[in-house]
């Protein structure tokens, strides 16, 4: 189910079970000894008010017109007026109108003019029946207050959609210039060598029968760029396998906040030799992974400090938590890597909620452990 479905259910659900606060007035109604025409007549409105309400509701959030919107609003106000003069008790029923022309999806602006507009016509209606200007303050605040506090939501709705939006895009984005960045590289090394090979390889053919040992020389040419070629693309794997820390967190922030993870990263460690700084960089990836695969988390935080001889990496967020066994595991393969630097790997579930993992490594040029994939 997508957010925006989700949203239109529960607007949908709100504005038809605020429904249920004309029971009183309905009460009233039934309970006031009228002649039964009266009686008719007031019933009658109430169910072209309820029916123009739900429409709204279902029109606006489920097909999404504006311009339907201003004209339920509208409608509402006129059959709140008939009610009002039917009863003054049905005075209430101008509030509906309030809440459609704030949730019609208008910009600001002629959202606020509509709603001053009903206001007076309510205010109007209010003071003619009672014949008091007591009822004009009271009048204006029930409508202006939901109105206005409809159109704030309405706006904090769509500027949330925009940001997931955003978000949505910025994955997107960053998936697709790593792919661009990978085949350029690729394109780049490959080129030229595969280029030498075939003509050298074509040369080759063309003297293999005139001079088998100039052809024999253009083979031997071709053997020696292929390794190069070779040699080349597992530097770039290599490369791509051992990404350095201020790329790990910068991306681990930019993944987090794609996924809707509020993320603070405090960095202050500064230099650190090569094998410590792609151990902690591994960590960062192994923590991303799993907070956005398992955790459900809504907040994250990365903190990398450094002391005279040792660097701390310590990563919590405020998700389910984890305690699982780690064989087999991206944590396995980090715990490997951590070891093979002298350090220190702590992992678990916190008290308070959500899961905890701390590297702290010493600041030695130890050899750079093996690679290993993350979970």
């Amino acid at each position: 189910m997508t957010h925006q479905l989700r949203a239109r259910q529960w607007a949908l659900f709100f504005g038809i079970g605020y429904l249920f606060f004309l029971i009183f007035p309905l009460y009233q109604e039934l309970t006031a000894g009228r002649a039964w025409q009266q009686t008719v007549i007031g019933l009658t409105l109430l169910a072209a008010f309820v029916t123009v309400d739900v429409w709204f509701w279902v029109r606006v959030y489920w097909i999404g017109s504006p311009r339907d919107g201003v004209l339920a609003a509208t409608a509402l106000c006129a059959l709140a007026t008939g009610l009002t003069v039917h009863d003054s008790g049905w005075a209430g029923t101008f509030i509906y109108s309030a809440v459609a022309m704030g949730g019609a999806r208008l910009r600001p602006q002629p959202a606020v003019a509509g709603l001053a507009g009903l206001t007076l016509i309510a205010a109007v209606v209010a003071v003619v029946l009672h014949a008091a200007a007591v009822w004009l303050l009271p009048i204006v605040l029930l409508m202006v207050l939901p109105g206005m506090g409809m159109i704030g939501l309405g706006r904090l709705i769509e500027s949330n959609h925009e940001l997931r939006r955003a978000r949505e895009e910025v994955a997107r984005l960053a998936v697709a210039e790593e792919r661009l960045r990978f085949a350029r590289d690729l394109h780049d090394l490959l080129g030229h060598s595969l280029s030498v090979i075939v003509l050298k390889s074509e040369l080759a053919g063309r003297l293999a029968a005139a001079s088998p040992e100039r052809a024999a020389d253009e083979i031997g040419d071709v053997e020696r760029v292929a390794r190069e070629a070779l040699r080349e693309v597992r530097q770039v794997v290599a490369g791509y396998r051992q990404p350095s820390l201020g790329q790990e967190l910068e991306s681990a922030r930019l993944i987090l906040q794609a996924a809707g993870i509020t993320t603070r990263v405090d960095a202050s460690a500064g230099r650190l030799p090569a094998a410590s700084e792609s151990t902690l960089a591994w960590a960062v990836r192994e923590c991303v992974t799993n907070i956005v695969r398992h955790s459900r988390a809504q907040n994250a935080y990365i903190k990398l400090a450094r002391a005279d001889d040792h660097v701390d990496l310590e990563v919590i967020d405020d998700g389910v938590g984890y305690d699982g066994p780690t064989h087999g595991s991206g944590l396995s393969g980090l715990g490997e890597r951590v070891s093979a630097q002298d350090g220190a790997l702590t992992f678990g579930r916190r008290p308070g909620g959500g899961f905890r993992l701390a590297v702290e490594l010493p600041l030695t040029d130890s050899p750079q452990p093996a690679a290993a994939e993350p979970s």
